[in-house]
C-alpha cells in the first residue's frame, strides 16, 4: 500500500482527500483509515465500505480513497491507511495532515469553494449531530 502524499495541507472547514494505491490481490479486503503517530496503536475511525459523517471511504479495487471534511485544526496529525490481514501484520501507510486557518496555506489540486457554502455546510452538519445527540438522549431517557 502507497499513500499518495506523505504530507497533506487542508484547510478549516474545508475538505481534503488522499489515496493510498495497493496490489490488486488485496481487492477483497477489508480497509480502514486510522489517525496516530504509531501504526500498531492508531485509532480507526472508519472502515470500508462504512463512512462516518466526516470521513468518505472509496474503495476502488486497487486504490483507497479517502475524504475528510469539515476539518478542524485538531484534525492536524499523523494518519494511515491499512489493509486488514487475517495471518499477518497488516498492510499500512500513513500521511501527515495539517490544517490551517487560512486560504494561504491550502493544498494545490482543489478548487476554491464559495465561502458561505462551505461554512453553512459544516455548521448545518455539526447542528444537525448536535441535535441527533440531543434527541437520541431524549429517547434514552423516555
Amino acid at each position: 500500500m502507497v499513500m499518495d502524499e506523505k504530507v497533506k495541507t487542508g484547510v478549516e472547514l474545508d475538505t481534503v482527500s488522499a489515496s493510498c494505491n495497493y496490489d490488486a490481490h488485496y481487492k477483497n479486503h477489508t480497509k480502514y483509515w486510522c489517525r496516530g503517530y504509531f501504526r500498531d496503536s492508531c485509532n480507526i475511525i472508519a472502515f470500508t465500505p462504512n463512512s462516518t459523517n466526516r470521513v468518505a471511504l472509496q474503495d476502488t479495487g486497487s486504490q483507497l480513497i479517502i475524504t475528510m471534511s469539515c476539518l478542524v485544526k485538531e484534525d492536524t496529525g499523523w494518519y494511515w491507511c491499512g489493509i486488514q490481514r487475517d495471518f499477518a501484520r497488516d498492510v499500512m501507510d500513513f500521511t501527515q495532515l495539517i490544517v490551517t486557518d487560512s486560504r494561504d496555506g491550502r493544498a494545490s489540486g482543489f478548487p476554491p469553494d464559495p465561502p458561505g457554502n462551505r461554512t453553512r455546510s459544516c455548521r448545518t452538519s455539526k447542528a444537525i449531530q448536535k441535535a441527533k445527540g440531543f434527541r437520541d438522549g431524549v429517547k434514552a431517557l423516555v
